[in-house]
């Protein structure tokens, strides 16, 4: 009887030494990483959906996003509407909405703009150069919603470019280039996040390859 006692405490005990080593390696740096990139990855996801979301609701962008494009059409689809008028195109009707205020409400909005593009290109290129192990699948969301947040700053720059082709105050001018100049450094910055963050996801993959 206490062989067989003692046997299976030796059994017991193995199990467990061999559960411990087994998991020594992926649980610690799993539970590192998420500790580590936590606030990087929360910065990512808010100051990208906040991007996302201010320029498709103030309708920065000179064709449409997405979601808003399937609602003019299943509204010209139910109503019979026309396509929509030249004058009620997208840059008319900011310029229009903010008349003799333009000069401020531009400077406004492209503050704005450049601020959430600085945010999301610095908690891009935090997590990209995170020197502990990142999860491929947390690397994917991560790039998606960089990628995302680099197609609303693209198209709300297109956009504020043709809003200048308006202005005709030279001293507005002057003011605005700067600020169009600061939006494209910081997209740029944008940009090179998003291709470290998909180079990082592609060389993780190959390893993985390579170990299996």
């Amino acid at each position: 009887m206490n062989t067989i006692v003692r046997a299976l405490g030796l059994g017991i005990v193995m199990s467990a030494c061999i559960l411990m080593s087994g998991c020594a390696s992926q649980p610690i740096a799993l539970g590192a990483d998420t500790q580590a990139n936590l606030a990087a990855q929360t910065e990512l996801r808010t100051h990208s959906q906040a991007l996302n979301a201010l320029v498709d609701d103030e309708g920065w962008s000179l064709s449409a996003a997405p979601a808003a494009a399937a609602r003019a059409f299943f509204g010209r689809l139910i109503n019979g509407a026309s396509e929509q008028a030249p004058q009620d195109d997208p840059v008319s009707v900011y310029v229009d909405a903010h008349d003799d205020m333009m000069v401020q409400s531009l400077n406004s909005d492209l503050g704005q703009l450049i601020s959430l593009t600085r945010a999301i290109a610095d908690a891009a290129e935090g997590i990209a150069a995170a020197e502990h192990q990142l999860g491929q699948v947390s690397l994917t969301q991560d790039l998606a919603l960089a990628e995302s947040a680099l197609g609303s700053v693209r198209r709300a720059q297109d956009f504020f470019t043709a809003v200048s082709d308006r202005l005709d105050d030279e001293g507005a001018l002057s003011g605005y280039e700067p600020m169009m100049q600061t939006l494209d450094a910081e997209k740029s910055r944008l940009a090179n996040a998003a291709d470290a963050l998909a180079e990082r996801r592609w060389a993780m993959h190959s390893n993985r390859g390579l170990a299996s």
